[in-house]
């Protein structure tokens, strides 16, 4: 296979160019994802640094090499500071252009500058080291649960790798000028492999950046927005799933039912903005009270759930008069005015496989209904109670 070292250039230069303006594209219509600028501009700032680099015999020595390799060197500091804006993690210029400067003062020494394997071996140090962090810092936030962020590690990986095996070759590796053919697979190994980096590269943040934008939206799709915890279909999700392996497991399960008591007389006499401030109140005192593993939700109005794994009916029930003392003590100011509110809490519990969630809550909202009736403020376990509250 023969190809000129000019055509290559501008194969390299316009994908890297078109990816940039790209992802400036997508950035335009998600402006609050900053890292995806970032990268884009670190793309249409390594193309210049291509072009320049593929004008070597037309332009000076200083341009085509000094500033050249520098603009690439930006770009990646630029990738690299997109990844840690990408995570939330904030990137100061000296550390992105900390290759950019070590390239160009390097420049000035003459034993280098006139050194093709000393320039090749310092660049691609620069670049693999930019790879590497990038790589680095993906990896650092794996715990969001992105799927996408596998596949651009492993490109910025083989793209690390691919730059450190160069430095031992820098020697057996000078860059053709002028038109001289290019029949080495090597040459055409190397040219291929940064055009199929800046080719992917672009389309997996891309899918990164929206998989984080789905992801999102779904955790908010299971959010209350009023108090902060899991609505009612993301208790109903997280539940089931809890109940069924714990039940495989043969370990018991409680399930504490939740209703604030009189809180129709709290919005009909302080107003909504009260009742508000009662739930959230509610909310605190009740995750306070809760294990990290334990599962917690608004089911709807002032009716609230928890599935407390691994415990038995006597364990629930002293949860319940946790939570349920801890929230009749908190006083709230509402205007010149202290309001007290009390919760009635019923408790179920389950080993039983076959038991499904919604029947739980049946039987706890039967002990819900013995609470009320034997004057609110109290906890009531299941037990034979009739089936309407």
């Amino acid at each position: 296979m023969s190809l000129d070292i000019p055509t290559l250039f501008v194969v390299a230069v316009f994908v890297c160019a078109v990816a940039g303006f790209l992802l400036l594209l997508s950035w335009l219509q998600n402006r609050n994802v900053r890292g995806l600028a970032l990268w884009a501009s670190a793309l249409i700032i390594g193309s210049i640094g291509v072009a320049l680099i593929a004008a070597r015999g037309d332009i000076s020595d200083t341009w085509s090499i000094a500033i050249a390799n520098a603009i690439l060197a930006t770009a990646y500091g630029m990738m690299w500071a997109g990844v840690r804006n990408f995570d939330g993690r904030a990137t100061s210029a000296p550390l992105v252009l900390a290759g950019a400067v070590i390239w160009l003062v390097a420049c000035h020494i003459e034993a280098f500058f006139t050194s093709p394997q000393a320039r090749t071996a310092l660049m691609s140090a620069v670049v693999a080291s930019y790879s590497l962090l990038s790589a680095w810092e993906l990896w650092r936030g794996r715990r969001e649960g992105l799927i996408f962020r596998l596949p651009v590690i492993l490109l910025l990986l083989v793209h690390t790798a691919f730059f450190v095996v160069r430095i031992p070759l820098a020697g057996a590796l000078p860059l053709p000028t002028e038109s001289e053919e290019v029949r080495s697979g090597l040459w055409t190994f190397t040219i291929f492999e940064a055009v199929f980096f800046a080719f992917c590269l672009p389309y997996l943040l891309v899918a990164m950046a929206r998989e984080r934008m789905a992801l999102g939206y779904k955790r908010a799709s299971l959010i209350d927005p009023l108090t902060g915890v899991g609505n009612r279909r993301a208790f109903f999700e997280r539940g089931e799933k809890l109940l069924h392996r714990s039940a495989f497991e043969s370990r018991p399960t409680v399930l504490l039912l939740f209703d604030l008591d009189r809180f129709k007389r709290v919005n009909d006499t302080f107003g909504h903005h009260a009742g508000d401030q009662v739930l959230r109140a509610f909310c605190g005192a009740a995750t306070a009270a809760l294990r990290p593993d334990d599962l917690f939700g608004r089911l709807g109005g002032e009716e609230f759930a928890s599935l407390l794994p691994e415990t038995s009916l006597d364990e629930g029930i002293v949860v319940a008069e946790r939570i349920r003392s801890s929230f009749e003590a908190t006083a709230l100011e509402v205007g010149a005015n202290k309001l007290a509110a009390t919760v009635s809490v019923g408790a179920a519990m389950s080993i039983d496989p076959s038991r499904k969630l919604d029947d739980l809550i049946k039987a706890a909202d039967r002990a819900l209904y013995l609470a009320k009736a034997n004057g609110r403020n109290r906890v009531e376990r299941a037990g034979g109670m009739p089936e309407d509250r």
